[in-house]
């Protein structure tokens, strides 16, 4: 099998410039005081989230120096923080706020949070709306989903040689450019979110996260799978929790169904103190009366992980997702080949792949020269 696997570097190849982290950040900047910015999803006040972003940007400057290295609560935002500071510190002296990645503002804001001491819902709400205002800028007005009309006829029949082709981009361009079905792992614009799905296993449950919320369709990406987040183990996270929810839910379920004792417990939990162990409950009732109910599995890492025979990397930063680069490692796969953008690259990739490079599966081609030829 013929396996491709995409990043953002092939949008910044066919477009060089509004959909580098630079020109996201600063897209982000200047559409929090266009007049038709969606203050009605992202935040009322705009001016506000303009002012954090910038608060952010002076205190990633003092991550860098270390003043938040106690402020982590979990080995996730260590790694993270050792990451960050890594990739960051020999450009301190020159770093612009356009130059941080924006995932990596999420970060600052958790570690923020924790050092001054606020908490959820304050924490959530605000790392939303820096999410949103993120996918906003990404987005671009649906230029992104325009890229394909750059594509060459040369990169169409290149993707064309595919069985598989997985992306971490959140836009149709490959679908439309060459009618081929695409695994994006990290979400798609074009899918509603379970939270925001009218007909979903979690807007049947009694508090229904929908209930009492407009959606507005015009910004319908805005709802969408696509995840963002600055660490590959919280991705992991939201990739597999409806993986693990169904699979629970249909045991308790048949437990339910056929064991008297377990029936007895989850017929106590509807009064439980817990709302989460209540809504279990509910969970649980609801799938016994509609067998078909699930949670929606949106993001095929299973199909990943079962990748087989030949596998290409193009325009994927090593530096992010490792999450995604542990399941490429462990996978039954004769040949990886990394389309590597400059040679210090290389170091990286063998360390992340670390069984792929002891077995000689792993390669290396400069992206430069494949993109000439394309």
């Amino acid at each position: 099998m013929k396996n491709l696997l995409v990043g953002n570097g092939i949008n910044i190849q066919f477009d060089h410039f509004n959909y580098t982290t630079q020109a996201i950040v600063l897209r982000i900047l200047e559409e929090l005081a266009s007049p038709d910015f969606p203050t009605n999803i992202i935040v009322d006040e705009p001016i506000l989230l303009k002012h954090y972003i910038g608060k952010l940007f002076l205190f990633a400057r003092k991550a860098i120096d270390g003043a938040f290295n106690s402020s982590t609560t979990c080995t996730a935002e260590k790694v993270a923080l050792v990451d960050f500071i890594e990739r960051y510190k020999d450009k301190k002296n020159s770093l612009r706020i356009t130059d941080i990645g924006f995932e990596d503002y999420y970060l600052i804001h958790d570690l923020v949070c924790h050092k001054y001491g606020i908490t959820n819902p304050e924490q959530y709400t605000v790392r939303e709306s820096l999410k949103m205002a993120y996918l906003y800028s990404i987005y671009n007005h649906g230029k992104l989903n325009l890229l394909h009309r750059l594509y060459s006829d040369s990169f169409k029949e290149f993707l064309e040689k595919f069985d598989n082709i997985f992306s971490t981009n959140y836009d149709s361009s490959i679908e439309s450019a060459i009618g081929k079905n695409v695994y994006h792992i990290h979400g798609h614009f074009d899918k509603m979110s379970e939270v925001y799905n009218p007909e979903s296993f979690r807007n049947h449950m009694h508090d229904a996260p929908l209930s009492g919320i407009s959606i507005d369709h015009g910004f319908s990406y805005l709802y969408s799978t696509a995840l963002s987040t600055y660490c590959g183990d919280y991705k992991q996270y939201q990739i597999k929790q409806h993986i693990l929810a169904n699979d629970a839910i249909e045991k308790f379920a048949n437990g339910y169904l056929s064991d008297t004792a377990v029936k007895a417990n989850v017929d106590s939990w509807e009064t439980d103190s817990n709302y989460l162990v209540v809504n279990l409950s509910n969970a649980i009732k609801l799938k016994i009366a509609n067998p078909d109910l699930r949670f929606q599995e949106d993001y095929p890492i299973k199909e990943l992980s079962e990748i087989s025979g030949r596998l290409i990397i193009l325009g994927l930063s090593p530096y992010n997702d490792y999450h995604l680069f542990n399941i490429i490692d462990d996978a039954d796969l004769d040949q990886c080949i990394y389309y590597f953008f400059c040679s210090t690259e290389r170091d990286k990739v063998e360390s992340i792949f670390p069984k792929l490079n002891a077995s000689g599966k792993l390669k290396f081609e400069s992206v430069q020269e494949v993109w000439r030829s394309l």
